[in-house]
């Protein structure tokens, strides 16, 4: 039971980050998620430069931004869905990969609750659910 729980948390995170990915996709060229409601923000962010880097304006990096947080949570999603099916005798005795499996979706879940909105926040929940019934089977 323990390696289902850790799947479906992790299925949970892949779902989330593919969901934030083909949403982020769309907005390249077609800006109806992640752009602020006020289309004069969104041309401001344009044509806004970072300090960083002259050559990147902020809408770029906005929806870079996006991108890549995307990926990092389909990854941990895939790592935790590997882990279920293949190494589940080796996170069972690491101490380690387990505060990671918890403190990951926690902080994730502090972020969700302060800065986004109810349906990150319902999935991350569920999904920590999951791996701390996995860590107690």
């Amino acid at each position: 039971m323990a390696p289902l729980l850790l799947a479906i948390a992790g299925i949970i995170w892949l779902l989330l980050g593919t969901y934030h990915l083909l949403l982020t996709l769309r907005d390249i060229g077609n800006p109806r998620a992640f752009t602020p409601t006020d289309a004069s923000v969104r041309m401001a962010m344009q044509g806004a430069q970072l300090r960083l880097n002259p050559r990147i304006n902020l809408w770029d990096s906005w929806l870079g931004f996006n991108l890549s947080h995307s990926m990092g949570v389909m990854m941990f999603g895939g790592a935790l869905v590997f882990i279920s099916w293949a190494h589940m005798a080796a996170f069972s005795q690491s101490a380690g990969l387990r505060a990671l499996a918890v403190l990951v979706p926690a902080a994730y879940l502090a972020v969700a609750l302060r800065f986004w909105f109810w349906g990150p926040a319902l999935g991350l929940s569920l999904s920590l659910v999951c791996i701390i019934g996995a860590l107690f089977l």
